[in-house]
């Protein structure tokens, strides 16, 4: 994945998820300003970020900001180092009676003073010249890497902050490894006694999210980082803002070498029993329990707890469990790369030995075989490994096991006889758990693979493995998909109970294009369902001749036949079946307008996917289903976060782009250009020209129109419209057509436009707008708001009513116009909709028509925060409510924090009983 990082910048300019820390800072210095003091304890692991948050905290402070660092001496290093680099600038303030006194931390006023109480006059003398610093204005003392600090300067930091309520106006800030504190008595006792301080803080600062991971190589990268490679960067820097880095300069593979220092400077430490201990540790690739170090390192009881008690105090290893891991997983892997490659056979061939056993362990068994040389006993553990993966429902990890045994395949004699499988056949199980796995790519290769060894006089056999290959096609954006699925029909015999099967592919590819020719397709594959009684091949036919129907514009008479095509699919345990109508019926409802109803259809969806082990196959397309409903109803943050927690399910192209998409048309309404502008870069660059971005392909147009005109370019929005007014399928894709016409009509496109099809309100209310856009008169804006309020879509409303107040100024009605402002006004700022209500100001100020905006939710409780209190109220954990919301626990965690800040109670029991008696919630 290297190739994927291109020009990386080393330091990201995004500061990324430490709002919440960084919060707290800036509240407890509004106290200092005030006149107050503070001192805060700032600790998190080697490289987490303690200096960027401090050096982000100070920057433009409005304060007098002191920093000082220690230095990795210790006891041997200059006492007072860190006063002696924060101080260095304050020579010229120290009175003249102080110069002696403070010479230890100023070697430039001179000889210091000597005797008894030269060091209870040096502590005195720092905290009165603090204290003349505070007076003019707050003053912040930094003193980082405290667990370096020499003894003399942990006195001084415990006599500053002590007596820190003789300066008031004074913060002081302390950071310190959370690993080394165990080593440093002197520092641990220095935290203990601080702790006991009123004024005083701890503020620890954890491994960062996934999410705030992809925003830090976002900025890193200069563009939205591939959902694979941020995935691979997360997993394997597990949140630490400086392995981010390191790993998004040099690359996925190996540990990069600027980190290796870093990563074994403790193990390096480590006396011969412990280090030993951990080299074993290092080749168990996970949690390993103690009776199987024991038997890897051949140690006694006694004396493998000696060395387990040694790695654990020097947080090289930590308690997981019943086992043992990393603190961090790098210092593992570094570890493990120092291994001589005798050494790595010799303890690998010993875990396996240990595993031979457990059958809980077979990948890790096969594993440590592979990795030991014995090819024929991991290709045996690796294939009984994958069924036992495929139970468990773990389809990734059954995908893996199984491109394993096909890399052993190549190298072991005699395999077919060996597991009682032939080649092809595995490879026709490794195409179908591919498609369960959502790895597309591969497993697109492993269906060309197959097509190139079957015999092409088994036709089924054939046209199932194109058919396979279609599928993994389309997800892909290939073009090639289509002519698979049709050379997948003419290769199956008619008669052959496979044939409804694939007639239903066909049509279902044909639909999504969507091409007329889908309709007579699949009443062929409803024909032959009944004809050979296949039940579920009838049910697939159901529901695309539903979803085709509904086109017409009549959901009302669909809906009853998706859900008994979901009541029938959930009856014969077919959960692929039952997503697809889930599917359908909630872009079904989102496109006639039916929001609430979208919703709470597309979170079904994605609650069985999650269930049945689908949802890194088909998660993604009820995830979009959310995210575009969500936008529509105007719950755009939790659009946002839904969209971003789509994205770790490492959607393929198609729906990757589509995802992109719609974060860049949030990012373009909330005012963001640039953001929105390389997120339609990114998107074009996967949409492709086929597969299940076909149509999305209007909605990239729509987009880059929509771009053009925000950036006053309506000559470029011009041409995009007219490029994409060719696309073929422009007439059968009317829901995604006629908001496009709209901004074609906005952009002043003169050129011939097709009369697509109005099937249901919503459409009804595009064409309306369509004509308000080229008629520009008050009555037809009228009608536009009316259609946009009954649907209840807040941008279209505020949008429309900024129209309709055009057309009344026009008009000379002043009246008319100023209460079509305030009503988009509103809506405008509750959305946050930056784009449309500059544009609305403007139209304002140059009416002279005053237009106040600013609305406070109650309580100070956003939308998301009140759907959320809903819920505590129901009595939803934080993991319940991220499942019901398809949000991350630590995001609704942090919400429900929020939440308790701002109703002023300590638990979700009182927050819930405040609601009520409130009536925010009922």
């Amino acid at each position: 994945m290297a190739g994927d990082l291109g020009t990386a910048r080393l330091i990201s300019p995004e500061f990324a998820g430490r709002r919440e820390e960084s919060a707290r800072l800036t509240g407890l210095f509004r106290a200092v300003a005030e006149g107050g003091v503070a001192t805060v304890v700032i600790g998190g692991e080697a490289g987490v970020g303690k200096s960027r948050l401090v050096a982000e905290f100070t920057r433009g402070l409005g304060a007098r900001v002191l920093l000082g660092g220690c230095v990795e001496l210790g006891a041997e290093g200059l006492p007072f180092a860190p006063f002696v680099t924060a101080l260095r600038d304050c020579a010229g303030e120290v009175p003249d009676e102080s110069r002696r006194s403070l010479a230890p931390v100023l070697p430039v006023l001179g000889p210091p003073e000597t005797g008894e109480d030269a060091r209870w006059g040096l502590f005195e003398g720092v905290l009165a010249l603090l204290g003349g610093m505070a007076t003019a204005r707050p003053v912040v003392l930094v003193v980082e890497d405290a667990h370096w600090a020499d003894a003399s300067s942990l006195d001084l930091i415990e006599f500053l902050v002590r007596n820190q309520s003789a300066v008031p106006g004074s913060m002081i800030v302390v950071t310190h490894r959370t690993e080394e504190t165990r080593r440093g008595q002197p520092l641990r006792r220095l935290l203990t006694g601080l702790d006991r301080v009123p004024w005083t803080t701890r503020l620890p600062l954890g491994r960062l999210g996934r999410r705030a991971v992809v925003s830090q190589l976002r900025g890193i990268l200069g563009r939205e980082p591939d959902p694979l490679l941020a995935q691979e960067i997360h997993r394997r820097s597990e949140g630490n803002p400086l392995f981010v880095e390191a790993l998004a300069e040099t690359g996925t593979d190996g540990v990069p070498s600027s980190l290796e220092d870093l990563l074994l400077s403790t193990v390096d430490r480590l006396a011969p029993d412990p280090a030993q201990l951990v080299r074993v540790a290092a080749v168990a690739s996970g949690p390993v329990r103690d009776a199987t170090l024991g038997l890897v390192t051949g140690f006694g009881a006694d004396r493998l707890s000696a060395a387990l008690r040694v790695a654990v105090d020097a947080s090289v290893l930590t308690v997981a469990g019943d086992a043992y891991v990393f603190r961090h997983a790098l210092i593992g892997e570094a570890v493990y790369h120092g291994l001589l490659p005798g050494e790595r056979v010799d303890l690998h061939a010993r875990y396996a030995k240990a595993l031979e056993d457990n059958e809980s362990a077979l990948a890790g068994l096969a594993h440590h075989r592979y990795e030991a040389r014995d090819f024929p006993g991991a290709l045996t553990a690796a294939f009984e490994a994958a069924w036992a993966a495929r139970d468990a429902l773990a389809y990734t990890e059954q995908f893996q096991l199984l491109e394993r045994v096909l890399r052993l395949w190549e190298v072991v004699p005699d395999s077919a006889p060996l597991l009682g499988i032939d080649h092809l056949t595995l490879l026709e199980h490794a195409v179908e758990v591919a498609l369960r796995a959502g790895e597309y790519a591969r497993g697109e290769r492993l269906a060309t693979a197959a097509l190139s060894e079957v015999d092409h006089a088994e036709g089924v056999r054939v046209a199932i493995l194109l058919e396979q290959r279609a599928r993994l096609r389309a997800q892909l954006g290939l073009p090639e998909a289509l002519e698979d699925h049709r050379a997948a029909v003419r290769t199956a015999p008619d008669g052959h109970p496979a044939r409804p099967y694939l007639l239903n592919s066909l049509a279902a590819r044909l639909m999504d294009i969507p091409d007329p020719e889908a309709r007579e397709v699949v009443r062929e594959a409803l024909a032959a369902a009944r004809r050979s009684y296949d039940e579920v091949a009838e049910v697939q036919a159901l529901i695309t001749l539903a979803v085709l129907d509904a086109r017409l514009g009549d959901l009302d008479a669909q809906l009853p036949r998706l859900a008994r095509a979901r009541a029938l699919a959930e009856g014969m345990n077919t959960p692929r079946l039952r997503l697809r109508a889930l599917h359908a019926e909630s872009s079904l409802l989102q496109a006639f307008g039916r929001l609430d109803a979208a919703i709470s259809t597309a979170r079904a969806g994605l609650a069985v996917a999650r269930e049945t082990g689908l949802a890194r196959g088909c998660g993604h397309e009820h995830a979009i289903d959310l995210v575009g409903a969500l936008i529509s109803s105007g719950d755009w943050d939790e659009a946002l976060e839904s969209a971003e927690h789509a994205l770790e399910l490492a959607p393929p192209p198609a729906h990757l782009a589509h995802l992109l998409c719609l974060k860049g048309f949030l990012a373009l309404q909330r005012g963001d250009l640039d953001a929105a502008s390389a997120l339609v870069d990114r998107a074009r660059e996967l949409g492709g020209e086929g597969g299940a971005f076909t149509q999305g392909l209007l909605f990239l147009a729509r987009l880059e129109a929509d771009l053009a005109l925000a950036r006053d370019r309506p000559e470029e929005a011009r041409e995009v419209v007219r490029q994409a007014l060719t696309a073929p399928f422009i007439l059968t894709s009317h829901r995604f057509t006629w908001p496009l016409l709209v901004l074609g009509a906005r952009a002043g496109f003169t050129g011939p436009m097709p009369e697509p099809r109005v099937a249901g309100p919503v459409q009804r209310a595009w064409s309306l707008t369509f004509e308000a856009e080229r008629s520009r008169s008050r009555a037809a804006w009228a009608e536009a708001v009316d259609a946009w309020e009954e649907l209840g879509q807040p941008l279209r409303i505020a949008q429309a009513q900024y129209g309709l107040a055009e057309a009344a100024l026009g008009a000379g009605d002043r009246e008319a116009a100023e209460t079509a402002l305030r009503r988009a006004a509103g809506l405008t700022e509750r959305l946050g909709a930056r784009l449309l209500g500059d544009r609305l100001a403007d139209l304002a100020r140059r009416a002279r028509i005053p237009v106040t905006t600013k609305q406070v939710p109650r309580f100070g409780l956003t939308p998301r925060e009140s759907e959320i209190l809903r819920l505590v109220a129901d009595g939803l954990g934080n993991r319940e409510i991220a499942e019901r919301l398809f949000i991350s626990a630590k995001t609704a965690s942090v919400h429900v924090s929020n939440i308790l800040g701002k109703l002023g109670v300590r638990n979700r029991v009182a927050a819930a009983a405040t609601a009520r008696r409130l009536g925010i919630v009922p």
